[in-house]
């Protein structure tokens, strides 16, 4: 519990530093990163009681599709302020182009649930079910926790109208 309200600190503290002027760079962005893989790599092999093998493969599983799900993530950010500035009140909205945002929202959001299909299927090759139960199980909860601390860091922000 306590390594994971760590690692959620440690994914907050870069925005919690930029929004009280703090100059974050991104190589302090990447270590930051880095720190809160470690420790997640850390805590999921001992709650799982992962083997080496095992946690060596679910290294490589994670890493692998960690990387091929950011750009799409990063684009769904973009999608979402695009989208956003689309919908400024008193402005007229393009219909066109948020036609399109819309579909390639939805696009990225099947891209997604592709993705998880394939790091699950590839796990299957070295957890056991009750593993990969217990994985998806505690990435559910980190990334819970990870939105709920976001939505309480938005509380002092002025409200933005947000499409996700």
């Amino acid at each position: 519990m306590r390594r994971s309200i760590m690692a959620i600190l440690l994914i907050l503290l870069p925005g919690a530093v930029a929004a009280q002027g703090g100059g974050d760079t991104a190589a302090e962005a990447v270590t930051v990163k880095q720190q809160i893989r470690q420790r997640w790599h850390e805590h999921i092999v001992t709650q799982l009681q992962l083997n080496q093998d095992q946690a060596g493969k679910l290294q490589a599983t994670e890493d692998k599709f960690d990387g091929l799900r950011q750009p799409i993530q990063q684009r769904q950010v973009a999608i979402a302020a695009e989208l956003n500035q689309q919908m400024q009140p008193g402005v007229p909205a393009n219909n066109d182009l948020v036609s399109k945002l819309l579909d390639e929202r939805e696009q990225n959001r099947a891209k997604l649930q592709d993705l998880e299909r394939q790091q699950t299927q590839e796990m299957a090759g070295y957890l056991t079910p009750v593993q990969r139960v217990r994985y998806l199980h505690q990435r559910q909860m980190f990334i819970a926790r990870v939105q709920q601390m976001r939505e309480r860091r938005m509380e002092g922000r002025p409200r933005a109208r947000r499409f996700r």
